[in-house]
Order: C-alpha cells, then sequence, then structure tokens
C-alpha cells in the first residue's frame, strides 16, 4: 500500500512538473509569435491564409492542372483523327483496287473481294466518325472555334507540352515529397541545422524512389534536365534553397508562406 501510494504521488508530479512546463511553452511561444507578428507586420489572418495557400498548393502538385491535360489530350486526339483519317483514305484506296487482281467471270471471288473491301471501309468509316465526335466533343470542352492545324503553333505547344507531361510528374511528385517533409522539419526547429539529412534518410524511400522517376523522366528530355543525387536533396533547409521549383509548373520562392521567416 505505501509502494502504491508513493508511486500515485510520482505520477501525480510528474503530471504536474508537465502541464507547468507546457504553460511555460505556451507563454514563452505566445510571446515571441507576438513579437513576430509586430516585426513582420502580421495579423492571426495573416497565419490562416498562409495555410490555406499552403494546403492550396500542396494539393495542386497531386494532378495537373485540368485544362492544361485536356489541351495536350487534344493534341492526342488531333493526331487520332489524323490516323483515322488515313486509315479511311487507304480503305477507299484498296476498295477501287479491290477486282484489280480477281479473275475476270469469277463471280465468288468478286463477291468476297467486294465484301472485304467494304467491310474495311466501313470500319475504318466508323473509326473516323468515333474520332470526329471525340474530337468535336474535346474542342467543346476548351471552347475552341477553329481546329488546331497539325504543326500549327497552338499544336507545337502543346505536343512539346505532351512530351514534358512525364516528366512534370515526376517533378511535381518529387517536389510535393520535399516540400511537404521541408515543412514537418521547420516545425520541428530542425530546418536548416546538421539534423535535417538524418530526418530526411528517417523516411527516405518514398523521397528515392520520387528522385529515381526524375531523373529518368529527366534524361529522356531534349536536351535533357539536370540529374539530381539524394545529396542535393538533403541539403535543402528551405525553399528558397529548393532550385528545383524554378523548373515546375509554378515558382513559389517569393511567396511568404515559404520562407523561413514565416
Amino acid at each position: 500500500r505505501h509502494q502504491t501510494i508513493e508511486e500515485h504521488f510520482a505520477f501525480w508530479d510528474a503530471d504536474k512538473y508537465a502541464t507547468l512546463k507546457a504553460l511555460s511553452s505556451i507563454k514563452t511561444l505566445t510571446g515571441e509569435l507576438s513579437i513576430l507578428k509586430d516585426t513582420l507586420g502580421l495579423t492571426d489572418a495573416d497565419f490562416i491564409r498562409f495555410h490555406s495557400e499552403e494546403r492550396s498548393y500542396l494539393d495542386s502538385l497531386k494532378n495537373p492542372p485540368p485544362r492544361e491535360l485536356l489541351q495536350i489530350r487534344y493534341v492526342e486526339v488531333l493526331d487520332e483523327l489524323a490516323e483515322r483519317r488515313s486509315e479511311w483514305e487507304l480503305a477507299r484506296e484498296a476498295g477501287n483496287q479491290a477486282l484489280t487482281n480477281v479473275p475476270a467471270g469469277d463471280l465468288s471471288q468478286i463477291s468476297a473481294a467486294l465484301s472485304q473491301a467494304r467491310i474495311r471501309v466501313d470500319s475504318a468509316y466508323a473509326k473516323l466518325q468515333n474520332a470526329e465526335a471525340f474530337t468535336a466533343h474535346t474542342e467543346m470542352q476548351l471552347q475552341i472555334e477553329e481546329r488546331w492545324e497539325i504543326g500549327g503553333d497552338a499544336y507545337n505547344q502543346y505536343k512539346q507540352e505532351a512530351s514534358l507531361r512525364q516528366y512534370r510528374v515526376a517533378l511535381d511528385d518529387l517536389e510535393r515529397l520535399v516540400v511537404m517533409r521541408l515543412f514537418e522539419l521547420s516545425k520541428l526547429s530542425l530546418s536548416g541545422t546538421g539534423q535535417i539529412g538524418k530526418a530526411l534518410q528517417r523516411r527516405s524511400d518514398a523521397i528515392r524512389n520520387a528522385l529515381n522517376r526524375y531523373n529518368v523522366q529527366a534524361a529522356k528530355l531534349n536536351p535533357p534536365r539536370p540529374q539530381l543525387s539524394w545529396k542535393d536533396i538533403t541539403e535543402y533547409s528551405f525553399l528558397g534553397e529548393f532550385d528545383l521549383l524554378r523548373q515546375s509548373r509554378s515558382d513559389i520562392r517569393e511567396l511568404n508562406w515559404t520562407k523561413p521567416a514565416h
């Protein structure tokens, strides 16, 4: 019984000490926050806005902008339409030549050749109609009044975007993982210290995999994008040093919520 009482008061003292320490930390941090708000000219509303902007930015990295994806898809649709039209024209030409090698008067072979030619033409035309309908539907979604010309400026722009798409997906994934980790470290007051490398390594698998995917896609481009190493990633201490963002879809380095002081 005596031991139980001693343990009770020992735990009570520990809980009381933890509570007092927490209250002291809150008081200290509240004072520091007040000084920072006055120094940086911030209000409570700014912190709410920073949090909202940070969340929106990280969410935006999960998927490319819908309109950009649709424009890239439109280029692919135009290529498919051109291919279907070419197939239909070849089928018509073959149909016109269907009886060239058929012996005159052989009705069974004539019938079989004409039937095969008709099936090929009908199939090619059905595919062409589907491609036309899908192209028109995509143009309606993008509000395109005049169809892009293959080889034209708009077409070439998004043809290039299509070739960069996989690279950007890999880049955004890598950026998202590293930026989220940097924010976690900043909340632990580890950013800018020698502990950042160790902290990243503890959860390194996802970042390493994303880094490998990025380097594979970067090497495929013409000209190739710079390769990144694990050492490059672990040396980033805050977003101002994250030069990779310069090649991303958007540059966020000048936004207030990305700066160490904020």
